[in-house]
């Protein structure tokens, strides 16, 4: 039987969910969420819309500790595989 693959985000999906979250039309991979003027109600939408999309809940606080959508992109993947090894 094939192994299955472990659901993961990408990072340009990552920068797209910020770049919704900031309401613009495009952010890097590498762009600060500090330099675009993120707060905590923008921290809080990221983690929203990550939830939603791949079920993984992450606290606002984890944008603040991984400020870049790379970054965050591979505490989500990580929650994703631990996740699936639990199961």
């Amino acid at each position: 039987m094939p192994e299955l693959e472990t659901p993961s985000m990408t990072v340009p999906e990552m920068a797209e969910v910020w770049s919704s979250a900031f309401g613009t039309a495009h952010l890097g991979p590498h762009d600060d969420f500090f330099d675009c003027g993120g707060h905590s109600l923008t921290a809080a939408r990221i983690s929203q819309q990550i939830e939603v999309l791949t079920g993984v809940r992450l606290p606002a606080l984890a944008v603040f500790d991984n400020p870049t959508p790379a970054g965050l992109t591979e505490v989500v993947n990580r929650s994703m595989q631990h996740a699936a090894e639990g199961s």
